[in-house]
């Protein structure tokens, strides 16, 4: 399993935005977190559109404007950011019967409606949840800070 580009960039923008909060007062610009994360203006405000529809960053218009955290940096958590960013953490594509496409398994002998591996696949996929789910934006935070 690998995570897109789009899940690891909104967790690093993120990140950097919450960083450059604390150098400045106000908004932070997509151009700074570009310089900081190596990551195009062009690529970060089409995450940030959804960051924003989410409600996790709210936008100030005009100059020296910029994002800003809509919450708390403790009360937004990295499960939630990957969802707003539609990043997929399924493991497997036939996670469950109702999405079951024969096509899409490569469990081997698909004579079953479901394959045998499918409990797994489900156990790993609330597993990686639960782990995202547990870390805030606000530990990772601190931990660039103890670096």
């Amino acid at each position: 399993m690998k995570l897109s580009t789009k899940g690891r960039y909104s967790v690093r923008a993120m990140v950097s935005l919450g960083i450059l909060s604390n150098t400045h007062e106000g908004p932070t610009s997509l151009k700074d977190i570009s310089k900081v994360e190596g990551i195009s203006v062009s690529y970060l405000e089409q995450l940030f559109v959804h960051l924003r529809r989410s409600g996790l960053v709210k936008s100030v218009r005009g100059p020296g404007g910029g994002y800003l955290f809509a919450r708390d940096p403790e009360d937004i958590f990295l499960n939630e950011i990957m969802s707003v960013v539609k990043e997929s953490i399924n493991p497997v594509d036939c996670k469950n019967c109702e999405n079951y496409d024969e096509a899409a398994c490569v469990a081997g002998d698909l004579r079953n409606a479901c394959c045998v591996t499918r409990p797994m696949w489900e156990d790993l996929d609330s597993i990686i949840g639960s782990y995202l789910s547990s870390i805030s934006l606000a530990d990772l935070l601190n931990e660039k800070k103890s670096l």
